[in-house]
């Protein structure tokens, strides 16, 4: 699988966004075995006529094929794809897809991770992949150094009229020694939908403008 389109300009860090990616394919590859696995013995049951009479042969392939369709789906989330273009977002649908490809990320999948509610946070205008990215590694970064000190992650959004913040933030003051090379990686991409990522005292956050914000500075452009 093609993680760059061939014309798509180099960014700070993408090798490590790279190897990110082979840990996500490794978590597929693992769950695309299962599901086959599954499948295969359950096809096999039904061609001797020995599947449970009650239906649950049936459950059963229908949970392996939504699993298989959303196997396919994070393929297609992964990857750099330039060709979308920008689109307004709800945050809270990027977000469900972080921890969606986060399900594949065996090192740090079972990390806990308390989702902050909120009311309602203002849509942003960016290319899809872009936001996406950003918020894998930087709950990624959270991830790891909770796992490190034992605590969980807790991920909250907020937003008024001109900027969004998505915090992920733990119990100890260790995310600005974050891996250089990934936090490269995520600057430069947010940078290009005029995001910007900090980290401090156990909170990594990325701020971005909000799609009214966008609107406000493109009538303002000559």
């Amino acid at each position: 699988m093609a993680t760059e389109t061939a014309n798509a300009a180099p960014i700070d860090g993408a090798h490590e966004w790279l190897n990110l990616v082979d840990l996500v394919l490794r978590g597929l590859h693992h769950d695309l075995n299962n599901r086959i696995g599954s499948l295969s013995a359950m096809v096999e049951l039904l061609q001797m006529g020995d599947a449970p009479a009650d239906g649950t042969a049936y459950e059963t392939l229908a949970g392996d094929l939504a699993r298989l369709g959303e196997a396919n789906r994070m393929i297609r989330l992964v990857p750099r794809d330039q060709t979308a273009g920008e689109e307004p977002l709800i945050l809270d649908d990027v977000l469900a897809d972080v921890f969606a490809v986060h399900r594949f990320l065996h090192d740090v999948r079972d990390v806990p991770v308390t989702i902050v509610p909120t009311r309602y946070v203002e849509p942003v205008r960016c290319e899809r992949w872009a936001l996406l990215h950003v918020l894998v590694i930087l709950l990624m970064e959270a991830k790891q150094l909770a796992k490190d000190s034992g605590t969980m992650v807790r991920a909250a959004t907020e937003s008024d009229e001109q900027t969004v913040r998505v915090q992920f933030q733990i119990g100890v003051p260790a995310l600005a020694d974050a891996p250089a090379s990934l936090g490269a990686y995520a600057e430069s991409v947010a940078a290009t939908f005029g995001g910007s990522v900090t980290r401090r005292a156990g909170v990594a956050e990325l701020r971005m403008p909000t799609l009214k914000a966008r609107r406000a500075s493109a009538r303002r452009s000559p």
